[in-house]
Order: C-alpha cells, then sequence, then structure tokens
C-alpha cells in the first residue's frame, strides 16, 4: 500500500492527472509536452502510460515546468518487487503455486492466528521477503514452511520432526534441500547461533564475531532431538538459517505479537492485538546479517548489504520519535511533527515510513518537490527492506 501510494503520489507532486479531455487541443498538447519532459528527467515515470495537466494559468504551468525539473527519479522496482507486489509467486518459483495450494486443504494453515494475521499469510510474507532478497529457491521455501516441525520458541507445528513418515511427505511438497533446511531451522537450538539469544536480551554489548572459516567449515548446536547431546551443522547452513529467522522476525515485527505475547501465555499483560506499534528488532537482524554476509549465496540488500548494524538505543530512539507523530497527530504542532520524524530518520536511516508521513506533511503544505524528495526516499528504503516496518501499512 505505501509503495503504491508513493507511485502515484510522485506523479501527482508534479500536478500530474490521468488523461482527461485529451481531445482538446491545447490540453492534448500540454498533455504530451509534458509527458516529454518527465521522460527526459527520469528512466521511468510509474506504471501510468499517459499522464495530462489541468488547464491552468501561463504562470502556474511555468512554476509547474520548473518543479518537474526539478523532481527526483522514481526508484526502479527489481522484477522480485514487482513480483510481490503482484503476488505472482511462479515467477519467484516455478512450484510456488503448487506448493501453497497445499495450505488451502489446511485449516491450520488458514485459520490459526499468528503474530497479526492468520498462519499461512506470515508463512507467505516470509517466502516473499527471501524471494524479493534474491535468497536461493531452497532458502525462500524454508521460509515459506519454516516452523512447520515447530521451532525454539515457537511450541506449534504440523509435521512430527521424528516422524520420517511425515518428514518425507513435506519433502514431497518443497524437495530434499529446502525439507532439510527446515528440519534443522525447527530442531536446533537457534538462539545458541552466535549468541543469538544474547543479542535478542540485550546482554552483550558489541555484534557478533562472524562465522570463521569457509562455507563447509562446521559448529557445533544444541539439538532438541539429540538427547543432551549437539548437532552439527556448516557455517552455510547456520547462514541460510539466520537469514530465514530474520525474514520471519521482519515479517512479524510488531509490539504485542499474538503467539508469543498471547496463545503461549496463562495471562496476557497486554490487549491483543494493540495498536500494531513496530516492535524492536532491527538492532539484532542487522547484527545477524552482518555476521553472516560472507557466508550467504545472495547478500540481502538490507542495511547496506548488511555491512551496517543499527544500535537499539538508536532504534527505540526512532521509533519513540516516529510515534510520537502517529499516536499526537491531532494535537501536535507541524512544526513538531516535521522535527519528530527527520529525528526518526536520523536514528534510523533503514525505513520508509517516516519519509510517507513526512511527504504527505510537505504536499500539504504546498511544498511539492521536497514532497516528491520524500516519496523517492521511501520506495527506495521499501524496495531494499521488502516491507513495512510500521505493519499498518
Amino acid at each position: 500500500a505505501a509503495i503504491a501510494g508513493c507511485h502515484s503520489a510522485l506523479i501527482r507532486e508534479c500536478n500530474l492527472r490521468p488523461a482527461m479531455a485529451a481531445s482538446r487541443t491545447f490540453n492534448g498538447f500540454l498533455c504530451v509536452f509534458l509527458w516529454t519532459i518527465w521522460l527526459v528527467n527520469s528512466e521511468e515515470v510509474s506504471h501510468n502510460t499517459t499522464v495530462c495537466l489541468p488547464l491552468v494559468s501561463g504562470a502556474q504551468v511555468e512554476q509547474r515546468l520548473q518543479e518537474c525539473q526539478v523532481l527526483p527519479r522514481i526508484p526502479k522496482a527489481s522484477n522480485e518487487i514487482m513480483h510481490v507486489l503482484n503476488e505472482k509467486w511462479e515467477k519467484l518459483d516455478r512450484n510456488a503455486g503448487k506448493i501453497m495450494e497445499s495450505f488451502k486443504n489446511n485449516d491450520a494453515f488458514m485459520q490459526f492466528s499468528h503474530a497479526r494475521q492468520v498462519f499461512k499469510d506470515h508463512l507467505v510474507g516470509t517466502f516473499a521477503l527471501l524471494a524479493a532478497w534474491g535468497q536461493p529457491e531452497e532458502v525462500a521455501r524454508t521460509g515459506l514452511f519454516h516452523t512447520g516441525y515447530s521451532g525454539d520458541l515457537f511450541r506449534f507445528f504440523f509435521w512430527d520432526a521424528s516422524d520420517a513418515k511425515q518428514r518425507e511427505e513435506l519433502r514431497e511438497i518443497v524437495g530434499v534441500e529446502a525439507e532439510a533446511l527446515i528440519w534443522r531451522f525447527g530442531t536446533i537450538n537457534r538462539g545458541a547461533v552466535l549468541g543469538l539469544s544474547q543479542i535478542i536480551a540485550g546482554n552483550r554489548t558489541s555484534p557478533p564475531v562472524p562465522l570463521q572459516g569457509g562455507m563447509s567449515a562446521t559448529i557445533e548446536v544444541p539439538h532438541r532431538l539429540s538427547e543432551g547431546k549437539n548437532f552439527t551443522i556448516t557455517n552455510g547452513e547456520a547462514a541460510k538459517i539466520m537469514v530465514v529467522t530474520a525474514a520471519d522476525y521482519l515479517d512479524q515485527m510488531v509490539e504485542v505479537n499474538g503467539w508469543r505475547d498471547h496463545h503461549q501465555v496463562e495471562v496476557s499483560p497486554r490487549l491483543y492485538p494493540s495498536n500494531s506499534r513496530p516492535a524492536t528488532a532491527l538492532y539484532w537482524i542487522s547484527a545477524i546479517c552482518h555476521a553472516v554476509r560472507n557466508h550467504l549465496d545472495v547478500i540481502p540488500p538490507i542495511f547496506d548489504q548488511c555491512q551496517s548494524v543499527i544500535a537499539k538505543e538508536d532504534e527505540e530512539k526512532a521509533a519513540d520519535a516516529y510515534w510520537s507523530v502517529v499516536a499526537g497527530e491531532m494535537t501536535m504542532a507541524v512544526s513538531e511533527q516535521i522535527h519528530q520524524l527527520e529525528s526518526s530518520i536520523g536514528s534510523n536511516p533503514w525505513v520508509g515510513e517516516p519519509h510517507v508521513l513526512l511527504a504527505q506533511i510537505k504536499y500539504r503544505s504546498g511544498d511539492f518537490v521536497e514532497a516528491a524528495n520524500h516519496c523517492a526516499k521511501a520506495l527506495e528504503k521499501f524496495y531494499q527492506l521488502a516491507a513495512a516496518w510500521d505493519k499498518r501499512l
């Protein structure tokens, strides 16, 4: 929704509208003229094929033409992003349609309430993130069934990880490589990989040390089916499991999470679904991605190709500033809204939502060029993250 809105806004900011009464001589000429100027200044406008400027005075035309010439180019979405937006799953995985069809015959996937939506939607969302990040087929498919065998935190499961027949059932759906990775994802203690549990808990003051050795080098991790014995996985497997973990959390990153804060506790201290405020998790997601980037077949575009790490304090500061505007819009002065949103961007430059709000504020005030600039920045960040940080969008 946010991406589509910004696409439309970048056209609107120059007062360009869908062609109306193009048969009128002057209006039709102006339509073609402005369209030509726009093409000179950008590689791609949007998915609209024709635009037109309503009849206005000469001075207004001059002003609009000047604004058009300084507007930013619309960031181009990758093919993967467009396939996700249009839900053309087969373009991302040739068997995606057949694989996803297996959800429809199962109430557990279609009806079980997960973090903020039904389980099926979360699984598809995790798959979409990994596919948009260009991850290999077996990794994206792992995202689609990542907790099919349960997990070290998620207590629910559909297939029994200790039952060979049930493993074969999933193997027939997703393939040998993906099933093996799903089994590892659901049975090892992921919190022990790179000290993930300590990072999430805030018990570490520095990012984890990156994986050592080559792709085939191994590490030992606890395994719930190994009767107290450690289980061996390769660096390559660990890196894939961690990037799936990042996508898994990013898709469900709300402060009050259904399965975690409601389903798995006797009495929840918070009312579900609450207000959907963004949870604090980018600090550890960025740290883990940085630690495994050299052992991934494809490095995700997030956090500057996983080279940057955001501090927890900065993430919290950014969320507080952003949410102060969301919650206080009706009483907060516009100047203070702008200040808080700019502060949010300064503390957390990796998400697009503060730019979306600033674009609307700038548009209302008539600062169309600055509104367009914020829309372009929002799109660029949405395309990289491939997800909304504010899950209300």
